[in-house]
């Protein structure tokens, strides 16, 4: 029988019983498995809606950066809407556009917004150092071509969840350093900053108990940074949560359940941004553990949780 810890909310104890029975027989993440793990994730894919429209654009390679492909979403010359570039999780080795299109044809119905999904680099084919640089020419692109795609550039905001929590919150710091291309909030969902823990910091159980665990941790940042997670110096704009801070930073909000891995570095991370100036709202979410709202989407924990984060963007944008 499988445990669930007495700390996890109530409704959603059968979800996470039914995904951990189907997952048991999993092999433990590492190279030598991450193509089962990417063959896996690529049939987790909500179907995408007619509308509103998806369209993919290829940014070429630079001299400054990789070439990335972005699909954008709700997009229409004749109008000017706000904007949100949007980054997928997947622990940055996996995970693609795909996987959220569905999910995003909704934050872009709620808000009348435009997103620009950025189908970033994996890792360990690409490292974060170079994936911040394709985010920043996915940035630049979106304020070039705010006209023809119906966006107002003074309103564009970052949206990741996960790992994608993490190339959001990279970009955003790298944006107010290249001091080129403007960025109205970012809204971090989950996001993974710190790649010491599950290694020189380990949060207490049951937070990373479900979903991912520090192992995963290690194994994501490891293939993200090129070498062993937790050193003492790291390259800059690699790891968020160890990124000097800036008060230009934008407004920012981040949400975390209280069994997530990333609570203690995500509350780290909204303290640190608040002792900078910068304003931040922070939703903790009892009994919560990592992802939890894709697990058990119709419980009311995870349409709370939905609604509060769209209500957020919709302020901050």
């Amino acid at each position: 029988m499988t445990f669930i810890h007495p700390a996890v909310a109530p409704e959603l104890v059968e979800p996470l019983k039914a995904l951990l029975d189907v997952t048991a027989s999993n092999p433990p993440l590492s190279g030598k498995t991450l193509g089962f793990y990417r063959k896996r994730n690529k049939f987790n894919v909500a179907p995408a809606h007619a509308y509103p429209v998806i369209q993919s654009y290829d940014i070429e390679q630079s001299a400054d950066a990789p070439g990335v492909r972005v699909w954008v979403i709700n997009a229409s010359a004749d109008t000017k809407k706000p904007a949100m570039l949007h980054f997928h999780g997947g622990g940055f080795v996996m995970g693609s556009c795909q996987n959220g299109f569905s999910r995003m044809q909704q934050v872009a119905l709620s808000l009348d917004c435009v997103v620009v999904s950025v189908d970033y680099g994996l890792a360990p084919e690409m490292r974060i150092g170079e994936v911040v640089k394709q985010s920043y020419a996915a940035l630049a692109w979106t304020h070039q071509h705010s006209e023809t795609l119906g966006i107002d550039n003074a309103r564009i905001g970052l949206l990741g969840f996960s790992a994608g929590g993490g190339h959001a919150a990279l970009l955003a710091q790298y944006a107010v350093y290249r001091n080129e291309y403007a960025v109205k909030c970012q809204a971090l969902i989950y996001p993974m900053l710190d790649d010491r823990t599950g290694t020189t910091l380990l949060p207490e159980p049951p937070k990373g108990m479900y979903l991912w665990t520090a192992e995963q941790n290690q194994y994501g940042w490891q293939a993200a940074l090129g070498h062993t997670p937790g050193k003492s110096s790291i390259k800059p704009f690699t790891v968020p949560a160890r990124q000097s801070l800036s008060a230009n930073l934008p407004a920012t909000y981040i949400a975390v359940g209280d069994l997530d891995l990333f609570y203690d570095e995500n509350l780290h991370y909204a303290h640190a941004l608040q002792a900078q100036g910068v304003a931040v709202t922070l939703n903790k979410v009892p009994g919560a553990f990592h992802a939890f709202e894709s697990i058990a989407p119709e419980s009311e924990l995870a349409k709370a949780f939905n609604r509060e984060f769209i209500d957020a963007l919709r302020r901050m944008l």
